[in-house]
């Protein structure tokens, strides 16, 4: 059993995310659910606890603009990622978690 380090209530998505590695790579993944201190990804790529990378959530009928977002990985239970926001959200991010699925 994992304790909680998300604040803020989650909101379950499905949303089609790229990762962007530190030494440059990326990868494809889908974001699960959102709060404002974190999320659970999807993703084929295995990473570790602890690694850091840029999330970014292209525009689509849902995310009117694109978004980016520095987090680090705090849980890898392969596929998953738990990870935890390294910036304040942006609005658009914000809005993400108050509207409607």
């Amino acid at each position: 059993m994992h304790s909680e380090r998300r604040w803020g209530p989650r909101v379950d998505v499905d949303l089609a995310i790229r990762l962007e590695l530190r030494d440059g790579r990326t990868t494809v993944a889908r974001l699960r659910n959102v709060s404002v201190s974190g999320a659970l990804i999807e993703c084929a790529e295995e990473l570790p606890a602890f690694t850091t990378l840029r999330v970014e959530i292209p525009a689509s009928a849902r995310v009117p603009a694109p978004i980016q977002m520095g987090a680090r990985v705090v849980r890898a239970e392969h596929p998953y990622l738990g990870v935890e926001w390294r910036d304040l959200a942006p609005d658009t991010f914000v809005n993400l978690l108050s509207a409607p699925a």
